[in-house]
């Protein structure tokens, strides 16, 4: 608004005047009257205080802004020295920042090297800790956990893994012994409210046998990728369950050294992968 008033003062001051020297006498009025307006938004005071409020609200790229703009206008100025003095303050915090994040990634990275370190040499004594079988004829590796021997007699759940050289794989065995068939047709792993079925042929994957009054039935099947990813899991959890339902049902905790018999089969699964020997 009043600029507008400035504006037609200047025009009904020379209303008397040549057009040509109106024209002239005004653009040196509006170049005069936006050098004031400029010095009254970006006078050396002002700058000053736009570079005190950003450097105070931490915004210091607004500041090295502000700060390179007052280089420019009023590098002579009292208050371009002490906007100095700021810009000064910024770098030397940026720099202690950057050291900050560059000694915390430092730290990161020898802690995640740390890890790694102490993970191989878990699988790899893991590997070391099965019991392996070599059959020179399939020309297979059988490994096997070492707490117990999984026979199809009895109530376990347990994995081993097989490597021919070229591939590698897991099986699953869950077995049951009792004194009358509960005829089961699906399995199930659970733990801590997760459950996963264990999907499988009963004509393919699913034996049975009895002797002296007592029964036996039982599925031995290669291990899937999700339910590889399922078994990390579940070998860590305190309430792993293994059930076997059909005609009747069958569910029992997992002992310890079955939950520890699958986190070393996997250990040393994951060796074999990554070349850990």
């Amino acid at each position: 608004m009043k600029r507008i008033i400035l504006l037609l003062t200047i025009i009904f001051a020379l209303g008397a005047c040549s057009d040509e020297e109106k024209e002239a006498e005004l653009d040196n009025r509006i170049s005069e009257l936006e050098t004031q307006l400029d010095e009254c938004k970006n006078g050396s005071d002002k700058l000053l205080a736009k570079v005190k409020i950003a450097f105070e609200e931490e915004n210091f790229e607004e500041v090295k802004t502000i700060y390179s703009d007052f280089q420019n206008r009023h590098p002579e100025s009292p208050e371009f020295k002490e906007a100095e003095s700021i810009n000064d303050q910024v770098t030397e915090i940026e720099e202690k920042r950057k050291k900050e994040a560059e000694r915390i990634a430092e730290e990161k990275r020898k802690e995640a090297e740390r890890i790694a370190a102490k993970e191989k040499a878990d699988k790899l004594k893991a590997l070391n800790k099965l019991r392996k079988n070599y059959d020179d004829v399939s020309g297979i590796t059988w490994y096997k956990q070492p707490y117990f021997t999984h026979y199809t007699n009895t109530n376990l759940t347990s994995i081993y893994m097989g490597e021919n050289g070229t591939n590698r794989w897991l099986r699953l065995q869950m077995t049951y012994k009792g004194d009358d068939w509960i005829f089961f047709e699906r399995a199930y792993l659970s733990y801590d409210g997760n459950t996963k079925e264990i999907v499988f042929n009963k004509y393919d994957d699913k034996e049975t046998d009895h002797s002296g009054g007592g029964v036996w039935e039982w599925i031995d099947l290669t291990v899937t990728k999700d339910v590889e990813m399922f078994l990390r899991e579940f070998a860590e959890s305190n309430s792993a369950k293994m059930r076997l339902t059909g005609k009747y049902t069958k569910t029992r905790t997992l002992t310890y050294n079955e939950r520890r018999g699958i986190l070393d089969v996997l250990n040393g699964y994951d060796a074999i992968e990554q070349g850990i020997k």
